[in-house]
């Protein structure tokens, strides 16, 4: 770590969550909240942690800044004022806030050192991952074999979640929200000169494309790079979000509707459990990949490995660039599908 770099780092970090809470409008308050993130991303990456700052980037400072603003566009920019109880309510909240940050002081010191050699994790399950990856998984990518093989359980339960959220916020917007019934659009939709170009919409178009391809090659090289499955689906679901705010929703729903959207939301996470089920069905434990070498071709256990993380990485993209379509599409137009940012 190069404190010289940091302090500044965290000092604007630490800036950026005040400011975040102190100002009334709550669309500066959301710029503010990227802004904290891309500063956690250049923290991320400065300590070697390049695939967390990878999805702080893809997630923080990107898709989650923009559903701040759709959830700002769908109700308020003004913070309203309490009439009565205003400060009782911010000293309760700065004495949780202080109560809550001193424990976490406190427990910091039962904590190993940094990069501390004799820690547990340094002592156990580090030098495993680090010695053993390429050799048992033929991933030179360390978080990747972890995420998606050592403890691909884990993660397959993680994108379970991010499907569920959707699905919550599906239920809540679009049931409550929609008032039209049966599709909103029925044809093909293209790019026409009725939309009245510009110059955002033009560089929409160019880019569009490329961001499109460099989220495709995120996901295929997420064993040998920083990257995978989730900032790969993030970044694709991005590249629609940017079509639905330079156009409209029409643009991007009809390239991919609501029910293509939650086909594909399922066809994921079930390409990620099918793979386990297969692994149990030729006899082996669920997601243990190894056993695949039986209907491989060409291929012995390490290397069936690392293909069946290739399948798990486009599972979750699948599913998290769905999802991040469906909570964009709805929270903008609470759920009615007719108008956007």
């Amino acid at each position: 770590m190069i404190w010289q770099f940091d302090l500044p780092i965290l000092t604007l970090i630490v800036i950026c969550g005040f400011f975040a809470i102190l100002v009334k409008d709550l669309l500066g308050s959301a710029v503010i909240f990227g802004a904290y993130s891309f500063l956690m991303c250049l923290l991320w990456t400065e300590m070697g942690a390049v695939d967390v700052a990878f999805t702080e980037a893809a997630v923080g400072a990107g898709v989650s800044t923009v559903l701040f603003f759709a959830a700002v566009h769908r109700t308020s920019r003004e913070v309203r004022s309490r009439k009565s109880g205003r400060k009782l309510y911010k000293g309760l909240g700065l004495l949780a806030s202080a109560l809550l940050g001193g424990i976490l002081f406190y427990a910091s010191g039962d904590f190993p050192g940094w990069a501390d050699p004799a820690s547990p994790a340094s002592t156990h399950l580090s030098p495993h991952f680090i010695t053993r990856t390429i050799e048992e998984t033929s991933v030179p990518n360390i978080v990747t074999s972890v995420l998606a093989d050592y403890r691909s359980f884990d993660t397959m339960f993680e994108t379970a979640v991010v499907f569920t959220a959707g699905l919550a916020v599906l239920i809540l917007l679009r049931i409550g929200g929609c008032r039209t019934a049966g599709p909103v659009w029925q044809t093909a939709a293209a790019i026409r000169p009725a939309y009245g170009d510009s110059i955002i919409r033009f560089v929409t178009r160019q880019l569009t494309p490329f961001i499109q391809l460099f989220a495709l090659y995120v996901v295929a090289h997420g064993h040998h790079s920083p990257g995978g499955g989730f900032q790969g689906g993030v970044i694709l679901g991005a590249s629609f979000i940017l079509l639905a705010i330079s156009y409209d929703l029409k643009m991007s729903m009809n390239r991919i509707n609501e029910k293509a959207a939650l086909l594909l939301a399922n066809s994921g996470l079930l390409l990620y459990a099918g793979i386990g089920l297969l692994c149990l069905l030729l006899g082996a434990n669920f997601l243990d990949y190894s056993i695949l070498q039986r209907i491989l071709p060409g291929v012995d256990g390490v290397a069936a490995r690392s293909h069946a993380m290739l399948g798990i990485e486009i599972g979750v993209a699948v599913t998290v660039m769905a999802i991040v379509m469906l909570i964009y599409n709805n929270l903008v137009s609470n759920g009615t599908y007719e108008k956007g940012l």
